[in-house]
């Protein structure tokens, strides 16, 4: 039997980096990836802050496709809000080579690789974890001190060791089409009951001549998905047919623990999602990097006690777990918004200059309470009726 002091299940971004920094602390690290290879299958929207990639340690390569400078957001009633910084906010990526390049770089720090080989199970043995790796006859057996769940938004094995799921879980869809985008450098944002009940719904350029629509809301995205092809929003502007399909879940709010006797979870496994913008490539990148660091010092001190886990339970929520209770709370605040009040909201802050240049200098994908918390100070006496009402529904948020 193969032995190691971590073992991380996953080789998606969150996992790769957490293998990567278990690896470069000196344990002795594997990963365990159940398709035949990583970045597949593609459940992302493929748009990543610019803090994201900062975040990743990877120098700009193949896998960036173009910048984003800005965005058009509408509202339902069709208010525009529209604004472009003066710099580059967001890079639109290829998936597939981005998470390649992170295992990569793993690889790089001396991890080991097993490809095609999904994790069956997961028993406790004398502070050791034993993994069962494969199905049927191929299955083998592998043993690990501490074992990093970076499984996704199902995480059967976290689940098994006592990790609950998160808050909510809400469905993704996303097709890239032949599409006829008005600005190159803005992602448009569609908001509404009626267009995507739960989050929202975008178009982002991607190819020349092309986008990626999708959206993520509270069930069935794709029949909803396809409403949303068919509608005046969408429909007088393909010029072609889907090219590609991209379905999945978004996991919100983390559990009350993401730690359990040898196990760590982390990225979608833990809820560490943007509950604003559902981005969860930036929170996983730091929360894996604590997470690697975390396990491999346990391993080495021969301690996986969840106890000993824990630090990176506090660790992690010092880093970016403020970032995400703000954020479900607005995230909670604007599902409770009628299309109403959206319209009110959006209609008037795209009359108001200086709010527009706020969001422009201070606008952040990765971490969007900055913005929230410089705008709400500046409504003035004539914004009082639009800040009393996201007053009340934010306080209501917290129920």
């Amino acid at each position: 039997m193969e032995r190691y002091d971590v073992a991380v299940i996953g080789a998606g971004p969150a996992g790769s980096m957490a293998a990567k920094y278990a690896a470069g602390r000196g344990a002795s690290t594997i990963l365990l990836e159940e398709h035949p290879g990583a970045g597949w299958p593609v459940q992302c929207a493929g748009l990543l802050g610019v803090e994201a990639l900062e975040e990743s340690e990877l120098v700009l390569g193949s896998f960036a496709i173009r910048s984003v400078r800005g965005a058009m957001v509408y509202s339902p009633g069709g208010h525009r809000l529209s604004f472009r910084a003066g710099k580059k906010k967001a890079w639109v990526v290829d998936r597939r080579l981005f998470d390649r390049a992170l295992l990569s770089a793993a690889l790089e720090k001396g991890a080991d690789l097993w490809i095609g080989s999904p994790v069956i199970d997961l028993a406790q043995k004398k502070g050791r974890s034993l993994l069962t790796v494969g199905r049927g006859d191929g299955s083998r057996q592998l043993e690990a001190r501490v074992v990093i769940s970076a499984e996704g938004v199902k995480a059967k094995i976290a689940r098994s060791m006592g990790i609950a799921p998160p808050a909510e879980i809400l469905s993704g869809a996303q097709v890239e089409v032949p599409f006829r985008v008005e600005d190159q450098e803005k992602v448009e944002i569609f908001l509404g009951n009626g267009v995507a009940p739960g989050l929202f719904a975008w178009a982002i350029p991607s190819q020349e001549g092309a986008a990626r629509i999708g959206l993520c809301c509270r069930e069935n995205a794709y029949r909803q998905l396809e409403l949303l092809l068919e509608s005046r929003l969408v429909e007088s502007r393909l010029w072609g047919g889907p090219v590609d399909l991209v379905v999945g879940g978004l996991p919100l709010g983390p559990p009350e623990s993401t730690v359990a006797d040898g196990l760590i979870a982390v990225g979608d496994a833990a809820g560490q999602v943007k509950p604003t913008s559902g981005g969860g490539v930036y929170p996983g990148l730091v929360c894996a990097k604590i997470a690697g660091r975390v396990a491999a010092a346990a391993a080495q001190e021969d301690d996986s006690s969840a106890a000993r886990l824990g630090e990176y339970e506090r660790l992690w929520r010092k880093a970016v777990g403020g970032e995400l209770s703000i954020g479900m709370r607005v995230h909670r605040m604007m599902n409770r918004m009628t299309d109403d009040e959206l319209d009110l909201v959006f209609g008037h802050l795209g009359t108001k200059e200086s709010l527009i240049e706020i969001i422009e200098a201070h606008g952040d994908l990765d971490q969007p309470s900055t913005v929230i918390k410089k705008i709400m100070p500046r409504l003035g006496l004539s914004d009082m009726k639009i800040a009393r009402m996201l007053w009340r529904l934010y306080r209501e948020s917290g129920d």
